[in-house]
């Protein structure tokens, strides 16, 4: 088992309190108290309450790579590929608009790669479209590359268009019926 570092334990603490208060409402003060440290120490590992939520996709990838290990032998690689999809807005569901908002906005500030593609992921994604398209439940025959690549950029979008309508919009069913169209998903594995 690998030993946590100190700028690890800060981020998962700080990661709790913005589940549970809100990323606007936590401050480096409540992180550091939560921590038991000085804000000194904090400083030390990271230059700044921003700087956790910029490396936030980095674990959540990861978290998502591992579970998609688990189903990959089910039959059904459209749902194979919705859990991808669908456990990222979940996560985004659980930690909020203000926290995405702020990560699309330190990245407009500067690119901080938090919307580059993560290779583990990608791969996983890559795999199944391709397993999707040999047994026919994916019919759209481009490129297994290219139409992650699209779905992403669509993912994205709606999220976008979640942060912006502060959480009054349907991401998760929109996202399902717009890969179902990019993918051409045949009729019979749609839910």
């Amino acid at each position: 088992m690998t030993k946590k570092t100190t700028k690890d334990f800060i981020i998962e603490t700080a990661n709790k309190l913005f589940l549970e208060k809100g990323y606007q409402n936590v401050t480096v003060v409540d992180i550091c108290e939560a921590c038991g440290i000085s804000k000194t120490t904090f400083y030390y590992h990271l230059k700044s309450k921003e700087d956790i939520i910029l490396r936030f996709y980095d674990s959540l990838t990861h978290n998502i790579s591992q579970h998609l290990m688990s189903i990959l032998t089910m039959d059904n690689y459209w749902e194979q590929l919705m859990v991808c999809f669908e456990s990222l807005v979940a996560e985004a569901y659980k930690y909020g608009t203000d926290f995405f908002s702020q990560m699309m906005i330190s990245n407009l500030k500067e690119d901080f790669g938090s919307y580059d593609f993560r290779d583990e992921l990608t791969n996983i994604a890559v795999m199944i479209i391709k397993k999707g398209q040999e047994s026919g439940q994916i019919r759209n025959k481009s490129s297994a590359k290219d139409l992650y690549k699209a779905s992403a950029y669509a993912f994205l979008g709606y999220e976008v268009t979640w942060c912006i309508k502060k959480g009054k919009f349907d991401w998760k069913q929109e996202i399902r019926k717009s890969l179902e169209n990019i993918y051409d998903v045949a009729p019979e594995f749609r839910k």
